[in-house]
């Protein structure tokens, strides 16, 4: 496998910023309902109301001036006082619908945006899920910042359009009265405008560079305050007094944090007012100018200045939305790129759907090294390899131990087993089946204990249950399968057996321990019915000896004929397996029985004699 640094994202960055606008509009589209998109399009002949009322307010004024002179018509003012009221009503229920509309849009596009993130990561390829490329954090930057700027955004995009047609229609209407009035507000409008896309890209780098502030800010209070901080955390503060400290540190970054958030805010501000003086100020301006007119030419009528006094607000209201909007959407297109660098980031390959039946393993000279970005080089020399040549074949049910030091190669060997990462050299097979084409498959066929496992919020019997969904089983089926790998006592020490809901966020506030936890990770492998292959990855870490011997001593009950693969510390678990392998700096040093080792006199019996010791003591 050829890792390409940084492929998906920079392949999104040199899309452009049209075609990237042009993609957001279609997802926008496409989450729209047939309502929101008929709104949406009665919005772009609604642009034009404000046109057509400042027309009729011009004309209802040349008609109740004609009246005052005697040579005008009642009738004739009613008809067009009663196409204003028209209008007004239609601009009302229009406008209602959009913001109605736009709100369940919002709603939907925010919707869209995190089921997009939870998919992904869940189908990416594994390497990003530990951080290669920045993966974590610009997940978090789009959970926190892209959600709902996309979802402003690509509903702006529509509101532009509509703008636009608003924007010709009275700058033609004012053209024709005077074009200086239209150059002056368009020239007095471009401030605003310019600020605001400098203001955007400030923002922009601004929330990407303090991010990791915010969060740490946070972490310190979460460990101060926060409800979902781990117990032993809560007590060794308590314990050891850190309250002052912990506060201090939280009071230092978050006093750092806001006083650089005030700075921006303050100056953002200022700018700001200093352009809406601007064209305050120009507005009056703009008034003298069609006064100067209808002085001139007095035939032209008062309604001339009704139209400009109506039209002109408006032409400048929406030639400045106008030019803000353009601007500002031009400054979210990195947040769009962002959202879409994550949409379009490679995913596992999908494979045959294929059922594997064999618990049989081949790993055929396989080598393996994380990518450079995981390993924190940004040199260009080539990461270390992790996995060196390794070459082996476990047959269907056999019974396998991997030991060895910290960090040579055990539970790499097992990701690649469960095709979280692919070889860089080599292949890897289960039944016959190349794992890095067929992850989903090769995954059906394996079920795992992780050092890190899961605990989800939920009842007890979700918790077991979760790793088989398509199996049904009953009560009596379940708890007979937990007796026999001796983890029942979790259950039975519940007020509602299996039914008893368990975790942080658990009514009672029921959370297990962590050896029941991991005693409920254990039962969920092991329901697991028709995966031919168990692997336990530390499986007793948090277990009291009792437990551990308990566990091990029903081993056959818990894997049955299913091949095992094995992964502890403690040599102990060496009694009841077929095989022993031994790891060494990425390298399967040792392979044969205990005894066989034990008669070598190498690294085995170095790690056992060791252990030994220890527990002698």
């Amino acid at each position: 496998m050829n890792d390409n640094a940084n492929e998906s994202g920079e392949s999104i960055k040199k899309t452009g910023k049209l075609k990237t606008l042009a993609k957001a509009l279609g997802v926008s589209i496409k989450i729209k309902g047939p309502v929101s998109i008929i709104v949406s399009l009665l919005g772009f002949p609604a642009a034009l109301i404000p046109v057509w009322l400042a027309g009729l307010l011009r004309n209802l004024t040349d008609e109740l001036q004609a009246l005052t002179g005697g040579g005008g018509e009642a009738g004739a003012a009613l008809a067009v006082f009663g196409g204003l009221v028209g209008l007004y009503i239609a601009r009302m229920i229009i406008n209602f619908l959009e913001q109605f509309v736009g709100g369940m849009d919002g709603i939907k596009i925010r919707t869209y945006i995190m089921r997009t993130i939870m998919r992904r990561k869940c189908d990416v390829r594994y390497k990003y899920i530990e951080n290669y490329d920045d993966f974590q954090k610009r997940v978090t930057f789009a959970e926190e910042h892209t959600g709902n700027t996309m979802a402003e955004s690509m509903g702006s995009i529509i509101r532009l359009m509509q703008l636009v047609v608003a924007f010709a229609a009275a700058s033609f209407a004012l053209w024709a009265v005077s074009p200086v009035i239209v150059i002056v507000l368009y020239v007095t409008s471009l401030p605003a405008a310019v600020l605001a896309y400098f203001q955007q890209d400030e923002t922009f780098h601004n929330r990407a560079k303090w991010m990791e502030e915010g969060h740490l800010a946070i972490t310190y209070f979460n460990m101060i305050a926060g409800a979902g901080y781990l117990l032993n955390g809560q007590q060794e503060i308590r314990h050891g007094g850190l309250f002052e400290y912990l506060k201090k540190r939280w009071r230092e970054i978050t006093d750092d944090y806001l006083e650089k958030k005030r700075r921006l805010t303050a100056k953002h501000v200022k700018y700001n007012i200093a352009a809406d003086f601007l064209r305050s100020g120009v507005y009056v301006g703009i008034l003298l100018i069609a006064a100067w007119e209808i002085y001139r030419d007095p035939y032209i009528g008062l309604g001339v200045f009704a139209l400009v006094y109506a039209l002109s607000g408006q032409l400048q209201t929406v030639t400045a939305n106008t030019f803000v909007g353009v601007m500002t959407l031009a400054q979210d297109i990195p947040y769009m790129q962002e959202f879409f660098y994550l949409d379009e980031l490679e995913r596992e390959p999908r494979g045959e759907i294929t059922k594997i039946t064999s618990g049989d393993i081949v790993f055929e000279n396989v080598d393996f090294a994380y990518p450079k970005s995981l390993e924190g080089n940004s040199t260009t020399s080539p990461a270390p390899d992790v996995l060196k040549g390794i070459n082996l074949r476990i047959k269907d049910g056999e019974k396998i131990a991997i030991v060895g030091e910290n960090g040579s190669g055990k539970s790499t060997l097992i990701n690649l087993l469960c095709g979280m990462h692919e070889p860089k050299n080599g292949t890897c097979r289960i039944g016959g089946v190349d794992v890095s084409r067929s992850p989903g498959a090769t995954r059906d066929a394996v079920s795992v204990v992780f050092q890190d496992f899961a605990h989800y919020e939920a009842a007890l019997r979700e918790n077991i249950t979760v790793s088989d969904k398509n199996r049904v089983a009953d009560d009596a089926e379940i708890m007979d399968l937990l007796e026999k790998i001796n983890v029942a006592d979790v259950v039975q020490e519940q007020p509602n057996g299996l039914n008893e809901q368990v975790g942080t966020f658990a009514d009672k506030s029921n959370n297990l321990s962590g050896g029941q936890w991991q005693k409920i990770s254990i039962a969920r492998a092991a329901y697991r019915k028709n995966a031919p292959i168990m692997v336990l990855d530390e499986p007793t870490s948090a277990l009291d000896p009792i437990a551990e011997a308990l566990l091990y001593k029903n081993f056959a009950s818990l894997t049955g004929g299913k091949t095992t693969i094995l992964i502890s510390h403690r040599l102990g678990i060496t009694a009841i397996v077929d095989r022993i392998l031994v790891f060494k700096d990425g390298r399967i040093v040792e392979d044969g029985t205990h005894k066989e080792l034990m008669s070598k006199n190498g690294v085995y019996t170095e790690m056992y004699h060791a252990q030994a010791k220890w527990y002698a003591q």
